[in-house]
């Protein structure tokens, strides 16, 4: 409740703040005729929030010495009275909200500057009476819209100030925007641009019919721009995609138009104004030195977005007399201007010639001047090279869109430019692989080659030793080594092309040879090689001895155990790939195979023994019986004249000379030297036939000799071949008789005989 009333208090004195800040947030001031409110102190800025309201009845006076700050939810003036004051230094405006001063005086000791945008003239739709009124103090717009809302020419008064639209290059440039409704005939109205030295920028503008609009909705922005001498990587502050008058017309040209930019904008119409723009110039300006622009030849120069260039200065669009540049009732004026020299300059033609990459494009000049002559070229390719003269030669890749670019300048400096973009079709890539390339060999040649754009229509060889051939992936026999230079060239179905000139290398075989002689099986054999590298050194050897051996050694002995014809081959490979290759039979003979039986079975000593020979692939033999008796014969006979044991061997032998050799063990016996007598006289006087036993003259073991009566009594036993019956018992002579004898020994052999039977002893 008590804010609500000290809102609604009317001032009828001066009220003085002495505060650090006014701080408004959401309360109503109302001031009468003749107050005024002064904020100041060291940081005497006013500051508003929420729903700040101030109505002003008359004529009231709001001065503080800080910054104007605006977060206001809405409008704080309710009306078009009263007067705002800036009598600090450095002062700014700044905030979220737009503030619509119902009028405003620049009485600071400093340059003020926008952080935000204003309006001056009063917030209603109506517009308002109030002014700007600069004095001596210059308002830099900072990037932002200073809106002004007064329809009169006079809206903006001054002494010496003035507003800076090109606070260039950090923010870029300002507008103002006045909006100027429906006025029908109106008048004429100066903006005081400056620059940033405080030079005047004079710049009018004569509105003859504003057109059809809203209320509140019609407007003509206004801006300046400085021709910056280097051109900048955006071009800033021009907008986006306008390139810099420099940069499209060069230094020559550049003397030859006005120092400076204006850039215009209009809004709210229905119907476009009809408008003239006036510039106050003079010769003095531009006719010194180098800079030979002079009024009689001024024309205007403007952003043609639609062509997406700069117009050619149009002479007719500007009077000299009064220096007043002619826009017509119903045209759009909008965009960047400037004034030019309208000599005659010329129209910049050019044709090109081929368009395949990697290959010349010629590009030929076709540009017309009117009363003038020719005499310098600039060619810009679109891809960082450069040409001159009349016609000039470009190369291009990789294939694509090229913005390429010609500037032709008359003898009087004047100069046009004509881009054109080029399609550089996509060449060939030749390329392609050789298989093989070694002498004596079909070479072929495989095709890698990518059509570039569309595809590839024709392939050209030379092969370097006088032949040709028109295809694809050809084969060609070199019969000698070398060097021959091959080339090849393809066309695409765009009739771009694309050639290769390569020198390959036919290298020399190697030489291939082994020696290695016919012999017998299960032997073996040692293979010489001989072979040389031909270029290079060798790399790898390949045996295949035909019965499944293989090796990748350089010599080789190898054991065949089989008979036969077996082709035995060598390839040899060096370091080029090149390959030789040798093949020759070998023979290999059938070894005899010794074998033989003999009969019979168990030969004595003394008798014969027969051999007989089973061999086979056998011719001759050779018998080595064991005892140092041979024989030659092929089925011999032998006898052996001691017993024994004999290692017989038969030498079976053939015509290639494999001889095979096999033994058996042979056993000879003994012939039987054993006897015992039928009858003996013992005690006889002649000595003779007087004892009974073994008689041999062999000595044998496991003697036993046993004598039995007729009635099966054992009368003698004996178990020493030397000790014979004497036909005694018990060293009495028996009586005479036959007697039974049974004897067992083994013979020399080790064999068991024994011997049985009866004797008869004789008294």
């Amino acid at each position: 409740m008590k804010k609500h009333l000290f809102a609604f208090l009317c001032f009828s004195m001066t009220w003085l703040s002495q505060a650090q800040g006014w701080v408004h947030n959401g309360a109503h001031v109302v001031a009468n005729n003749g107050t005024f409110i002064v904020i100041q102190g060291p940081q005497g800025n006013y500051k508003a929030q929420g729903v700040s309201r101030m109505i002003f009845n008359g004529d009231v006076e709001l001065s503080f010495t800080g910054n104007w700050i605006n977060n206001s939810a809405g409008a704080i003036f309710m009306t078009n009275n009263g007067n705002v004051v800036l009598k600090g230094a450095a002062q700014s405006f700044l905030g979220t909200n737009i503030t619509a001063f119902p009028a405003l005086d620049l009485k600071c000791s400093a340059n003020p500057t926008l952080q935000t945008n204003i309006l001056v003239g009063g917030g209603h739709k109506s517009g308002g009476t109030g002014k700007l009124n600069l004095f001596d103090r210059q308002l830099n717009l900072n990037g932002r819209k200073l809106l002004i809302n007064n329809r009169s020419e006079t809206a903006i008064s001054r002494t010496t100030g003035g507003i800076l639209s090109e606070s260039f290059p950090s923010v870029g440039y300002g507008f103002v925007q006045w909006n100027l409704r429906d006025a029908g005939v109106g008048p004429q109205y100066r903006v005081p641009f400056q620059t940033a030295a405080g030079t005047d920028i004079p710049f009018d503008y004569n509105v003859k019919n504003v057109g059809l609009q809203t209320v509140d909705s019609g407007f003509v922005t206004i801006a300046t721009y400085p021709t910056p001498t280097v051109s900048l990587p955006n071009n800033r502050p021009l907008p986006f995609g306008v390139p810099h008058v420099k940069n499209e017309y060069g230094t020559e040209n550049a003397r030859r138009m006005l120092d400076r930019f204006w850039v215009i904008q209009d809004g709210g119409y229905t119907t476009k104004p009809e408008i003239s723009l006036g510039f106050s110039y003079l010769d003095p300006e531009h006719n010194t030195g180098t800079n030979t622009i002079q009024e009689a030849n001024m024309g205007a120069i403007s952003w043609n977005s639609t062509a997406n260039k700069w117009g050619y200065p149009v002479k007719s669009r500007v009077n000299a007399g009064n220096n007043t540049l002619l826009l017509h009732a119903g045209v759009n004026f909008s965009g960047i201007w400037t004034l030019s020299d309208t000599t005659p300059c010329p129209i910049a033609n050019f044709t090109t010639t081929g368009a395949c990459e990697k290959d010349s494009v010629l590009f030929v000049d076709k540009s017309t001047v009117a009363q003038d002559t020719l005499i310098r070229w600039s060619w810009s390719y679109g891809n960082g090279n450069n040409g001159s003269g009349d016609s000039s030669v470009g190369y291009f890749s990789p294939a694509g869109i090229y913005n390429t670019r010609l500037i032709v300048t008359a003898a009087t400096g004047c100069s046009d430019t004509l881009f054109k973009k080029i399609n550089i079709l996509g060449a060939p890539q030749a390329n392609y692989l050789v298989e093989d390339t070694c002498e004596n060999t079909t070479v072929k040649f495989t095709s890698l080659t990518s059509p570039g754009s569309g595809f590839v229509a024709k392939e050209y060889w030379w092969f370097g030793d006088g032949a040709t051939y028109t295809g694809k992936s050809p084969q060609h026999y070199y019969g000698t080594s070398g060097l021959p230079q091959v080339k090849y060239i393809v066309y695409n179905s765009n009739l771009c092309k694309d050639t290769i000139d390569r020198t390959i290398y036919i290298a020399n075989k190697p030489f291939v040879y082994f020696a290695v002689k016919p012999d017998c099986e299960d032997v073996n054999f040692p293979f010489t090689n001989a072979s040389t590298a031909g270029a290079g050194a060798i790399q790898s050897y390949n045996w295949d001895f035909g019965n499944g051996r293989r090796s990748t050694l350089r010599d080789e002995n190898i054991v065949y155990p089989d008979s036969g014809t077996f082709p035995v081959r060598l390839i040899v490979t060096n370091t080029f790939g090149c390959k030789d290759t040798f093949q020759q039979p070998l023979q290999v003979y059938p070894r005899a195979i010794s074998k033989f039986k003999y009969s019979p079975f168990d030969p004595q000593m003394l008798k014969p023994v027969t051999f007989t020979n089973l061999s086979g692939i056998d011719t001759k033999w050779t018998w080595d019986f064991g005892d140092g008796y041979y024989d030659i014969t092929e089925n011999p006979v032998h006898s052996y004249n001691m017993y024994g044991t004999y290692t017989v061997s038969l030498i079976a032998d053939n015509d290639f000379g494999c001889a095979d050799t096999s033994s058996l063990s042979l056993r000879a016996k003994s012939i039987p030297l054993y006897w015992f007598p039928t009858a003996f006289t013992p005690a006889n006087t002649e000595g003779l036939n007087d004892q009974f036993g073994l008689f041999s003259p062999l000595t044998v073991t496991d003697y036993r000799l046993i004598i039995f009566n007729r009635y099966g009594e054992i009368i003698f036993e004996s178990t020493d071949q030397t000790k014979l019956w004497d036909g005694r018992i018990n060293n009495e002579l028996v009586m005479g008789g036959v007697y039974i004898y049974d004897a067992t020994f083994k013979n020399p052999e080790n064999e068991i005989q024994r011997y049985s039977g009866n004797v008869t002893l004789v008294r």
